[in-house]
């Protein structure tokens, strides 16, 4: 019989593995256009397009998955696997394709495979006892995937070309989805020890019963808010630096894969962090506003950056470059977070709840890449970064308010 701790780490790897496949299914395609437009020119409209699909239909599909997965608790672990092959069969459509219209029925595949993981895993994890440091560990195996993606695609596109790169990429995703639905620990005993476990082990608080919905619709709004600037960013850093920056194909792979690897070196740092903030059971006051001052200093910075960004002349490489370094590092300091805050007003149902979470966000996220791309055919980059910089700051109005309407709520 596996210890409760054993087994919280048995499923954190494994949730953790789902989460790295998510991510690299999810900025693949950004990783290999540079590659791909060779073969099928593309514009960046068209571009943002192929970023935006799969977002529309995590929109659709994320809350109902949610559900699913709070009614029927057991069906977790296949949604999860099931998911991971699906980026698999996307892969497969991808390396095959030869005109746009294809590439828009592979990331209608990819958009459906995507949303079997975040609402599902997110709820997962909330019913550990350590939920906290298993969210922050969990967003470092996402956001690593996300970091790895554009260097390990640039290599299998020098050694071969990008049609194989994609095969190979999807022959990982078929292997790790067959582990997760051979390994993963899920029966109804197994969950019914973990549940067991953090209630005996942490005294549970009243629930909030003061602004609750206002909260909720806060945290959704911040996380719409995040959103544009987290997909356009992850999505468009290494078309960017090809064309704005004059860098080469090769240059680009890797300078994307180092300023998503300074992303989740930040992702890992607020997780550390935010588990020492909270190990000694302090309130859910304290940590709260914790959180909601780490996502003010996180996107305050990147608002400031991203208008940097907009306004210097982008002949000056070596400048923007450090300034896009800062960006990644500050903006995915708040990647963790929004999650846990979520977990504090809303106790019961976290699939649903965190379903929710994620088609608020994934509808501004979905949007973001196509209106980037438009801005920056029409006008220039520096537009499209003035754009996600006003959207930023946005997100810095929604945390103030949220900040000051749960200072205001009472808790029981």
């Amino acid at each position: 019989m596996h210890s409760p701790m054993d087994l919280e780490n048995r499923i954190l790897l494994w949730t953790g593995l789902g989460h790295f496949c998510n991510h690299i299914g999810n900025y693949l395609t950004a990783a290999l256009l540079i590659y791909l437009q060779t073969d099928i020119p593309l514009t960046h409209t068209q571009e943002g397009i192929l970023g935006s699909i799969p977002m529309l239909l995590l929109v659709v599909l994320s809350t109902g998955v949610g559900r699913i997965g709070d009614k029927y608790p057991y069906s977790k672990k296949h949604l999860i696997w099931t998911g991971i092959i699906g980026l698999g069969i996307f892969s497969i459509l991808m390396s095959f394709a030869m005109t746009f219209i294809d590439l828009i029925l592979a990331t209608i595949v990819l958009g459906i495979s995507l949303s079997t993981y975040h609402p599902v895993a997110f709820a997962i994890l909330n019913n550990m006892k350590n939920q906290d440091r298993n969210m922050g560990i969990n967003s470092v195996f996402g956001n690593s995937g996300s970091a790895i993606t554009p260097f390990i695609a640039m290599l299998f596109s020098i050694l071969t070309n990008w049609r194989i790169a994609f095969l190979i990429f999807a022959v990982f995703q078929i292997l790790i989805g067959l582990l997760i639905w051979r390994v993963f620990p899920n029966t109804p005993e197994l969950h019914n020890e973990l549940m067991n476990s953090k209630n005996n082990e942490i005294e549970k608080e009243g629930e909030l019963k003061k602004n609750v919905a206002i909260l909720a619709l806060l945290v959704v709004l911040i996380s719409a808010a995040r959103a544009p600037v987290f997909r356009c960013i992850s999505y468009f850093t290494t078309i960017v630096f090809s064309d704005a920056f004059a860098f080469t194909r090769i240059e680009s792979s890797i300078l994307t894969a180092i300023v998503l690897g300074i992303g989740a070196t930040a992702t890992y740092l607020m997780g550390y962090l935010n588990d020492k903030r909270i190990s000694k059971g302090v309130s859910r006051d304290i940590r709260v506003n914790f959180r909601l001052n780490s996502m003010f200093l996180s996107n305050g910075v990147s608002t400031i950056f991203l208008l940097i960004l907009a306004l210097i002349p982008y002949n000056f490489s070596l400048l923007v470059l450090g300034v896009y370094m800062v960006l990644a590092f500050f903006f995915f300091l708040g990647a963790a977070i929004l999650p846990t805050i979520m977990s504090e007003i809303s106790p019961k149902d976290m699939g649903s709840a965190f379903g929710l979470l994620f088609s608020g966000a994934t509808l501004t996220g979905a949007i973001a890449p196509t209106v980037f791309g438009y801005l920056a055919d029409t006008y220039d980059f520096s537009t499209s970064f003035l754009f996600l910089g006003i959207v930023a700051f946005l997100c810095l109005v929604f945390i103030y308010l949220f900040k000051n309407t749960y200072n205001r709520s009472t808790l029981i």
